[in-house]
């Protein structure tokens, strides 16, 4: 039995796919624009945008920022920060990760 992508994913990436299909499905509707119309402008199925505005989480990543282009909400991607990761990138000074060199395997 095939297992889909909407099983794996936590309940919070659920939630958060819903979230973003809510606001794509929102911006979509306020400029006056089909499902159809979204679709050949990302490139993608109407089935396709459908499944996202619905919170499915089985699209590409690329299907969706392509969505958020055609919409005029991709800038709000790049504005995402988080505090946590830049103070610690800061405090530790490292630009990569780098492989352990324990070779201590205990669990």
């Amino acid at each position: 039995m095939r297992t889909s992508p909407n099983d794996l994913a936590s309940p919070a990436a659920r939630r958060a796919a819903a979230h973003l299909g809510k606001l794509i499905r929102q911006a979509r509707l306020a400029r006056a624009m089909t499902q159809s119309e979204l679709a050949v402008r990302a490139k993608t199925s109407p089935s396709t945008v459908m499944r996202v505005e619905k919170g499915g989480v089985e699209s590409g990543l690329g299907t969706v920022l392509l969505m958020l282009e055609q919409l005029g909400l991709l800038h709000h991607i790049s504005e995402l920060t988080d505090p946590t990761t830049e103070a610690l990138m800061e405090h530790k000074g490292r630009k990569r990760a780098r492989s352990s060199t324990s070779t201590d395997l205990d669990f």
